[in-house]
């Protein structure tokens, strides 16, 4: 009896057994099939696999030659295999496949390590994955789905790996692996890594320094040797001993490598991080605009995130260093004196201040909360309750206990500032500064627009010369009531009036009484066809304020218009890109031009000639002669400032032989301004142009020792030659004596009326446009 119950008990453990393996390796042929047909994911067949496309960054390059950004979505750009040091590819197959010549896709090898170490022996074997196997991965990312849906990955890994090895030779895989692993902080391939980690090529990378980055690829963040450097030694040493142990280097190579510090070159280039964001910015909308009616060969339109494009721009990163720093130096010093201006005048009252409410109601978190339902009372209660902020401040970021109320009031407290430089016969814009923060502060004063006060002046002079009036013509200085626009009287900056000034004297010490009458003698509309020629494209009003600075134009429009001083009269339409090229390496666009093909005369090189000597007399004996005594500039320079009302707008715009560039700064509104002669632009704006010439030097000839040339140049300078003013002062009071009646300081009765009209109330606005 016992022994029928053991004979029926292996029976049916025999029975169960063998219905457990066919029910296994049924679910087994039905798990694969379900793999195979891309049930748990995409598993592509070898014609897919010939038609391999990464996402590519677009790459940003200055004129000398640096890569300044990218546009991307996924930050990779592609590089061929024979342009990566062969390290590099060593430092790979030692960590993480020495086999990898070996095997055809799977490393049978491998896996019963693997399996008998982690399995039977329960010790760490590491991992048994081939390149091919994590290139699959690489291409077609796992999806998160539990246990069943990452033993798929590993079976679905293998067939793509085993088809990715019958399309594609040793190389070509090692090629696309390294085009498409990651390397954290959102940079693919080993392109950008190296330029990310040590600011090189790939084919630059020293041993240590591809032991670096390939040691990173266990796990990225762990072993960023920027956040965690101990643990990116240690990953690095081992990475370094296995390449010698599998004969790649040396041991006195070896030795060497593992005593190198962890040396990064850090070179973080995002939309709002590396140099210049405001340029970078401008740059992709014009891309953008140009690509939208350009095919690709596969007949789409090419995508700037995408694509893979190359753009070579007219930027030189020295100069714009040279730029950025000069913003950065002045406006850390506005900042602060600024700053103590508002401790005792605050310019935003402590609640429902009209300015920070529209901006409130305009912000998102304003929006989602009225979205969310939320009544106004609560959204008041919001906007008043302080919460820990982490805010930008000018010595970094701080962490402020501040209501919504309060940062909006912090961050609209902040001078803003906007500077550009460009080569005057050929457009090229060398520098581009939008503002003080891109990552805070988005809007580019490069491009906005605001009233130019006194540098507009020079446009005015040039109409003027042009009319026929001669830079040695006189005029006087005196106050005058203009009945024919509201009895609108305007005003020099200190009141002081008396003399007869040349025309270049009164341009250089910007006198406000002579160029309103020089405007009108000229005629308003000649001044706005005059502008326009020169490239100004903003309304001129057909208004006398504009002698005065009153029109609104932007900092590139005025800077370019100047171009047309220093280039016989020609000004140049300011160019930012040179080519384009797509992935392939082909040409999309050609931007290079005949720097006289399109460029019509809008004043003659007589006037231009005229205006830069007046211009040189601004910055020697005029409202710039800080450049010269504070910044001990002696090189050939001219330009000329403007101030607007109240100190809300500071402007400087300067010329070399070689170079124009303009500078503003303002708040971002006109609120945001100084009460004192800190407003005045040879306090604000003409600084930044002061320390940009001394940050740039001599530097290709930018700053050059040169001076300016003038057309028939002996004869240009006598004519330019005359004594600055003719005083009558003294002739007046002498006349006031001898007749027994006391002299009198100039006035105009009529412009005190008590019923002035509203229109001349609004005009009084743009009475003292300062230099």
């Amino acid at each position: 009896m016992h022994k029928n119950n053991t004979q029926s008990y292996k029976t049916w453990l025999i029975k169960g057994l063998a219905s457990l393996f066919t029910a296994g390796l049924l679910f087994g042929s039905i798990f694969l099939v379900l793999i195979w047909n891309g049930f748990f994911g995409p598993v592509p067949d070898r014609s897919e696999l010939f038609e391999i496309r990464n996402q590519q960054a677009s790459q940003i390059y200055s004129a000398d030659g640096r890569l300044i950004g990218t546009y991307y979505l996924q930050n990779r750009a592609e590089v061929h295999l024979e342009s990566v040091n062969p390290i590099v590819i060593d430092a790979l197959l030692a960590i993480e496949d020495v086999r990898f010549y070996d095997h055809n896709g799977i490393d049978n090898r491998a896996l019963a390590r693997v399996f008998i170490r982690s399995i039977l022996l329960r010790q760490n074997a590491g991992g048994g994955s081939t390149i091919t196997q994590q290139l699959a991965k690489n291409l077609f990312p796992r999806e998160n789905g539990g246990f069943f849906y990452l033993a798929a990955d590993k079976f679905r890994e293998m067939i793509i790996a085993r088809r990715l090895e019958s399309v594609y030779s040793k190389d070509e895989i090692l090629e696309l692996y390294l085009n498409t692993v990651s390397f954290g902080e959102d940079v693919y391939g080993i392109s950008m890594a190296s330029h990310r980690f040590f600011n090189k090529t790939p084919a630059e990378l020293t041993i240590h320094e591809a032991a670096t980055l390939t040691g990173m690829l266990r796990a990225t963040s762990w072993y960023n040797p920027r956040r965690n450097p101990e643990s990116a030694i240690q990953r690095r040493n081992l990475v370094i001993s296995q390449m010698a142990r599998y004969g790649f280097i040396t041991a006195e190579e070896s030795e060497l490598a593992r005593r190198m510090p962890i040396s990064t070159n850090y070179n973080r280039l995002t939309g709002s991080e590396g140099p210049a964001p405001y340029f970078r910015e401008h740059l992709r909308q014009e891309v953008t605009r140009l690509l939208r009616n350009t095919p690709s060969i596969d007949g789409n339109t090419y995508n700037i995130y995408t694509d893979g494009l190359v753009i070579h721009t007219t930027l030189d990163s020295r100069v714009q260093r040279a730029a950025e720093a000069a913003v950065d130096v002045q406006m850390r010093s506005l900042q602060a004196a600024f700053n103590r201006q508002i401790e005792r005048q605050p310019v935003f009252a402590e609640r429902n201040d009209p300015f920070i409410i529209r901006i409130w109601r305009n912000s998102d978190q304003y929006k989602h909360l009225f979205e969310l339902g939320y009544s106004e009372s609560d959204i008041e209660e919001i906007l008043y309750t302080p919460v820990q902020s982490h805010v930008y401040t000018w010595n970094g970021y701080e962490d402020r206990n501040l209501s919504p109320y309060q940062q909006i009031v912090h961050y609209q407290s902040f001078l803003q500032a906007g500077f550009m430089a460009m080569h005057p016969e050929t457009g090229d814009v060398l520098a581009w500064v939008g503002g003080v923060n891109h990552e805070h502060f988005k809007f580019d004063h490069v491009k906005s627009k605001r009233q130019p006060g006194s540098s507009f002046k020079p446009i005015v002079y040039s109409a003027a010369l042009e009319a026929g009036i001669k830079p040695c013509d006189y005029r006087r200085n005196v106050l005058n009531v203009y009945s024919d626009y509201d009895d609108w009287t305007p005003r020099n900056v200190r009141d002081e009036y008396g003399g007869r000034y040349s025309i270049q004297a009164a341009l250089a010490q910007s006198i406000n009484t002579i160029a309103v009458e020089l405007a009108l003698e000229t005629g308003l509309t000649n001044i706005q066809q005059t502008a326009l020629r020169m490239g100004i494209e903003s309304r001129i009003p057909r208004e006398p304020s504009i002698a005065l600075g009153t029109a609104e134009v932007s900092l590139l429009e005025l800077t370019a218009a100047y171009s047309a001083f220093l280039n016989s009269g020609r000004p140049s339409d300011p160019r930012i890109i040179t080519a384009i090229y797509n992935a392939d390496g082909n040409l999309i666009y050609d931007f290079s031009r005949d720097k006289d093909a399109s460029q019509q005369p809008a004043i003659s090189d007589q006037t231009a000639a005229a205006m830069i000597h007046m211009l040189t007399q601004a910055i020697d004996s005029g409202t710039g002669q800080s450049l010269r005594h504070q910044f001990g500039i002696t090189h050939a320079l001219a330009g000329k400032t403007g101030t607007t009302q109240n100190f809300s707008d500071g402007w400087f715009i300067g010329m070399t032989p070689d170079l124009v560039f303009g500078s503003w700064v303002g708040g971002p509104s006109p609120r945001v301004r100084f009460n004192n002669n800190f407003g005045f632009a040879s306090q604000t704006a003409l600084p930044i142009a002061g320390h940009f010439l001394n940050n740039l030097g001599n530097q290709n000839g930018i700053a050059s020792q040169r001076n300016f040339f003038y057309p028939h140049q002996t004869e240009t300078l006598l004519r330019l030659t005359c004594p600055d003013i003719e005083d009558d002062r003294f002739r007046d009071r002498l006349r006031d004596f001898l007749s027994g009646r006391e002299a009198e300081a100039p006035h105009v009765v009529e412009s005190e009326r008590e019923d002035r009209s509203i229109t001349r109330r609004i005009r009084g606005i743009f009475s003292r446009n300062r230099n």
